[in-house]
């Protein structure tokens, strides 16, 4: 977080988060995570911030009082529901196992509907998203110091720059992480097998019968900006298309991997078009997209604070933007 949006969030903590809203006009929000944990994810914590699961209980009874839950089709069947009091919807990006272990089963306890995306390729862990292999490179580099040197010399660089590099590495590097974990006797088909990451056909299935969501995340979380345009399309839609197929819902959500930032807006349209899509999700804040069905969320790991200070910086930080027309994305 820059400095600017540091002193945003210790401002905001003071603030109500009801009259906020009222100030806004932005009833309706959307936090998202990724995973709430017990202990640290070597293939996450080398990346972002972790709830812990008392973490989350906490952010769950701070929002609860200020935002009732909604479901997505909820709000689609009825937009302007929020004009009628605080809503929020909640969601989780990658699939990751702990929905199911930890995160599904605190939300049924307090009657809490959520949106789950899925990267199609690593359900059953059957493959292991690029970034989360650089974490767990830096992590082997953190516990051996020899393997700190064999990265620098495999990477041609200076040991102090190879956790920076490591966590650089792009989508179409993903060759050079697997060279480095051969180099590192790093296997990543291992890990799966020993720690899984995502949960499994039989857990998503479970968690549509406890009346949750799902929806698509991309098939292996691309960047899709870096993508041509068409090149997105199919990958959208390939996404939720296989997701109907092999869990039998109806439902056509997508959030988009990293961020909706630079996909063109006739890409949008021509996704929210004749129903190719229901809802589709950014990771923006809060802002105005100009499109119904298209909502951008907050991501919670971004912020070192509590959930609902989280939203309340970004509330305010609604406000400083709105007399600059900063609030609605632009395409």
């Amino acid at each position: 977080m820059d400095k600017a949006r540091r002193i945003i969030s210790r401002i905001a903590r003071y603030g109500n988060p009801g009259r906020m809203v009222k100030l806004t006009g932005q009833s309706l929000v959307f936090p998202f995570y990724h995973t709430v944990a017990r202990d640290q994810l070597p293939h996450i914590t080398h990346l972002y911030r972790m709830r812990s699961v008392e973490a989350f209980e906490q952010d769950l009874e701070d929002l609860l009082r200020w935002f009732e839950p909604v479901s997505i089709g909820a709000v689609l069947k009825e937009p302007g529901m929020a004009k009628n009091g605080r809503k929020m919807v909640l969601t989780f990006d990658d699939g990751l196992a702990e929905c199911h272990q930890i995160i599904a089963p605190l939300l049924r306890k307090k009657g809490v509907p959520a949106l789950f995306f899925l990267n199609n390729d690593f359900i059953d862990n059957r493959a292991l998203f690029f970034r989360y292999k650089a974490s767990l490179l830096i992590h082997a580099l953190r516990e051996n110091c020899c393997a700190r040197e064999k990265a620098a010399d495999y990477l041609a660089i200076q040991e102090d720059q190879a956790e920076e590099a490591i966590r650089l590495a792009t989508y179409a590097q993903q060759p050079l992480l697997e060279g480095l974990a051969a180099e590192l006797d790093l296997s990543f088909s291992d890990y799966l097998k020993d720690h899984p990451v995502y949960m499994t056909t039989g857990q998503v299935k479970e968690l549509l019968s406890w009346g949750f969501d799902i929806g698509g995340h991309s098939m292996d979380h691309p960047l899709l900006s870096a993508l041509d345009p068409g090149d997105i399309i199919t990958q959208v839609i390939s996404s939720v298309d296989e997701l109907q197929q092999r869990f039998g819902v109806s439902t056509r959500y997508f959030s988009f991997p990293f961020t909706s930032d630079g996909i063109p807006e006739h890409v949008i349209d021509a996704l929210l078009g004749k129903h190719q899509m229901d809802a589709l999700f950014g990771t923006a804040g809060i802002k105005r997209t100009g499109k119904p069905g298209f909502m951008q969320r907050i991501p919670m790991e971004l912020f070192d604070t509590p959930a609902l200070e989280a939203i309340k910086a970004e509330l305010l930080y609604y406000l400083i933007k709105q007399p600059f027309g900063r609030n609605i994305i632009r395409y």
